[in-house]
């Protein structure tokens, strides 16, 4: 395992599955942070309750995803550096789990509406992008694939946690590409920006929430990056 491989190196007699636990909630977190990320001891031990407390790893990710999407919703700069950012997150999509499994025992529950082919179909709109700008964008399209095979990861989400999961993975594709462009380009989209939402925001607080609106609209367009939303 990557960044908690020191972490795990006497574990190899534990369950394999264990292990897949610990890299699937490190890859989120490093993807949606959009930098490499490593899982530091006070992290790994809230993982290793987390897995001795049979949490499963769909509430884990959704927690995570709920944190990040907060995190922007409020407009928040300061970054989620840590998983203990998200354990109250997490705690309460477990028990929303729990209480999901208790539900759908009830006879006559309507089944759940599977949401994979809408994933899938993201997905490939996703690969399919980042075949397109590698020629020319190789460090995009890298940041495209990525987040690709995370929202193909996200059918083991519970229903309900799959618009905020979709959301934060939408933050991270939109920050890691505009991270991942040359810094004139990068510059040209936040000047155009910046200069539509100097033209029609009043207040510094309104500009602000504006400059990121054209600044997301521009980039999204320039790269022709697919919304990250299920279809109705």
């Amino acid at each position: 395992m990557r960044g908690s491989a020191r972490y795990t190196a006497g574990m190899a007699a534990e369950d394999e599955r264990e292990l897949d636990y610990y890299r699937a909630v490190e890859d989120l977190f490093a993807t949606l942070r959009g930098v490499p990320h490593v899982i530091s001891p006070k992290d790994f031990q809230l993982l290793r309750e987390w897995w001795k407390d049979e949490i499963p790893l769909s509430a884990v990710r959704a927690g995570i995803t709920e944190v990040f999407a907060r995190h922007r919703e409020r407009g928040e700069t300061d970054p989620v550096v840590s998983l203990s950012y998200c354990r109250h997150a997490v705690r309460k999509q477990a028990r929303r789990a729990a209480e999901m499994r208790i539900g759908a025992s009830d006879e006559g529950s309507p089944p759940p509406t599977d949401p994979g082919p809408s994933l899938e179909a993201l997905a490939n709109d996703l690969i399919a992008t980042g075949a397109r700008l590698q020629p020319e964008r190789p460090r995009v399209a890298e940041v495209v694939e990525r987040i690709a095979a995370a929202v193909e990861a996200a059918s083991e989400l519970p229903a309900a946690a799959l618009d905020e999961h979709l959301f934060a993975l939408e933050s991270a594709l939109l920050a890691t590409c505009l991270d991942a462009l040359d810094e004139d380009e990068r510059r040209s989209i936040e000047k155009r920006a910046r200069d539509e939402a100097e033209a029609t925001a009043a207040t510094p607080e309104a500009r602000d929430r504006t400059f990121r609106a054209h600044r997301d609209r521009l980039l999204r367009s320039e790269l022709g990056l697919p919304r990250l939303e299920l279809e109705a």
